[in-house]
């Protein structure tokens, strides 16, 4: 384990997203203040913390604001249905607290349950829960708004907004769960193809997994590289010692 997480520091961390972790943060952020409020409508059985208070209170402010912001507008544009808008806000903050009500209720039974869990769909569709969460659920909400457009133009607005949020925030989740996957089989294949990998071997016999002749002969003649290397793994310093030796009697052989 300890030499997995050594490989991981040399080799990992090249992903552009990592390295801009905090961009797709603030925009699963961003996406999550106007998703949530539709979520609640479309699903059940919340972790805690996704459905956390100040989720919320972000979700009704926004809310709130394009609601009064809307309402200024539209009065100059002509929309109707106005008072659609105040009901879905009122909606919202009535199924969000019936949702939290559930989940204080969890914890009172002592029921495990992952504080990070996005909810399950209620949509009866014939789809893999990915593909209803990815594209159904969006694509849904934006045909409400669409068809909800002809009695309040507001509310149409805000629903199409939110399924474009709903759509990006759902695809974040989706692919932070695969890098880690990634992450995790990489350091695997790092761990246990490092050796091959050091001895100049093909990349079809080690995974994939390649390290360049000229960083191998850096590595053995740079001092600070030496010293940097200091601190690794046993293992990890008898391969990179043992890396000359064997491309020396690959040469001679």
């Amino acid at each position: 384990m300890k030499l997995m997480k050594e490989t991981r520091s040399v080799f990992g961390g090249t992903d552009l997203w990592q390295r801009t972790e905090w961009a797709l943060g603030l925009l699963s952020l961003m996406t999550s203040c106007f998703a949530i409020s539709v979520v609640v409508f479309i699903r059940k059985d919340f972790g805690e913390r996704y459905l956390g208070w100040l989720n919320l209170a972000f979700g009704y402010t926004i809310v709130a604001n394009f609601m009064f912001i809307g309402g200024i507008v539209g009065s100059f544009l002509g929309w109707g249905g106005g008072q659609l808008m105040f009901v879905f806000w009122v909606a919202f903050i009535a199924m969000s607290a019936w949702h939290r009500r559930e989940i204080t209720r969890k914890n009172k039974a002592g029921i495990e349950w992952h504080s990070m869990y996005m909810g399950t769909s209620i949509l009866p569709l014939p789809f893999s829960r990915e593909i209803v969460y990815k594209f159904a659920e969006p694509g849904l909400v934006f045909l409400l708004g669409h068809l909800l457009g002809a009695f309040s133009a507001q509310v149409g607005i805000w629903l199409q907004i939110a399924a474009g949020a709903l759509f990006v925030n759902n695809h974040i989740v989706y692919y932070q769960q695969r890098q880690a996957i990634l992450d995790m089989r990489d350091a695997e294949i790092e761990a246990r193809y490092l050796s091959k990998a050091l001895s100049g071997a093909p990349s079809n016999e080690t995974g994939g997994l390649m390290v360049a002749e000229s960083c191998i002969e850096m590595m053995k003649t740079d001092a600070d590289l030496k010293a940097a290397f200091g601190g690794l793994a046993p293992e990890l310093k008898d391969m990179l010692d043992a890396a000359p030796a064997d491309a020396a009697e690959k040469v001679a052989g």
